[in-house]
């Protein structure tokens, strides 16, 4: 897997406009994205973090 498809936690929190606090906090009640570990670091994968930030878009046209 090339690294560049891994997004760190701080990375990962700061593109989705959130602390790295809350994000692990997302992470550990399992409302976060999809996490790896590697050598006891938390990582992200780009395609599952963005497809975790599509699932959590709110349509402009809710009531």
């Amino acid at each position: 897997m090339e690294e560049s498809k891994l997004l760190s936690l701080d990375k990962v929190a700061h593109l989705a406009r959130v602390t790295s606090r809350t994000m692990r906090k997302y992470l550990s009640e399992q409302k976060g994205p999809v996490m790896t570990r590697i050598g006891g670091r938390v990582f992200v994968r780009r395609d599952h973090f963005e497809s975790w930030l599509a699932s959590c878009a709110v349509s402009q046209n809710a009531s």
